[in-house]
């Protein structure tokens, strides 16, 4: 739980929500600007989408206090606290790149062992690109490596894709520490957050999302929709100094 406090610790200001969306994919929380989170079905839940009648009562909270439920083991609330916390995360924009961080992963895994852990839209075509592709996951689809499987084999490879929602579901740590010092290693999805504290925990690269039409972003994570139907957010990557993206 060390670097979630230090994430949290880092932020600068507080300020109210204005806005609070939990979807049944995303997570929407707006403040300083609107940040983005996955919505987890966790173990200790009865299931995945927020009380109708609790959603409002995000309203007014204060952004700090929220972020603060990104360390409970209940991943809907930490998924309620990640997407606080990157609605008020003190970004540096001349920091980003706009890129896919797809096509980094696809870069640099080209002929390599890639691990990616979380199974991504983008997944399959990766496959005829590399020498060897695991897909790890905590419910693991007709091929996909199941969650302990995955840890013995991260050793093995030279690029590691991790989803952001595993500092959500708080396995971030254990898959960072199980990976090779020397592999490439990058942190992606809409709950990632725009933050120099991760490259200190061994990430080399960042992708994350900007949301640029607010109002129809809030629309479309209370509609249901999945973060790659979504509408007025820029994808970028942050990556550590000296390293070309």
């Amino acid at each position: 739980m060390r670097l979630l406090q230090e994430l949290i610790n880092s932020l600068k200001t507080d300020h109210s929500v204005t806005t609070g969306v939990v979807g049944p994919h995303l997570i929407a929380v707006q403040s300083q600007r609107v940040g983005l989170a996955a919505n987890l079905l966790s173990p200790m839940a009865s299931g995945s989408v927020f009380p109708p009648e609790e959603s409002g009562s995000l309203t007014g909270r204060n952004v700090r206090q929220l972020a603060g439920w990104l360390l409970k083991d209940e991943w809907l609330y930490a998924g309620i606290g990640m997407a606080a916390l990157n609605s008020m995360l003190d970004i540096d924009y001349e920091s980003l790149t706009d890129v896919n961080a797809k096509w980094i992963i696809a870069d640099r895994a080209a002929g390599k062992n890639l691990v990616v852990v979380g199974h991504f839209p983008f997944v399959e075509t990766l496959r005829s690109k590399v020498r060897n592709l695991w897909v790890m996951e905590k419910e693991p689809r007709e091929g996909d490596l199941s969650e302990e499987e995955g840890y013995q084999v991260l050793a093995e490879a030279d690029v590691v894709a991790i989803t952001g929602s595993s500092l959500i579901n708080h396995t971030f740590e254990r898959i960072v520490s199980s990976c090779r010092l020397e592999s490439f290693k990058i942190i992606l999805g809409p709950s990632t957050p725009l933050s120099p504290i991760l490259f200190d925990s061994g990430i080399d690269a960042i992708g994350g999302a900007l949301v640029e039409d607010e109002s129809r972003v809030l629309s479309m994570v209370e509609k249901g929709f999945p973060f790659r139907r979504l509408k007025g957010v820029r994808t970028v990557v942050m990556a550590k100094d000296g390293l070309v993206v």
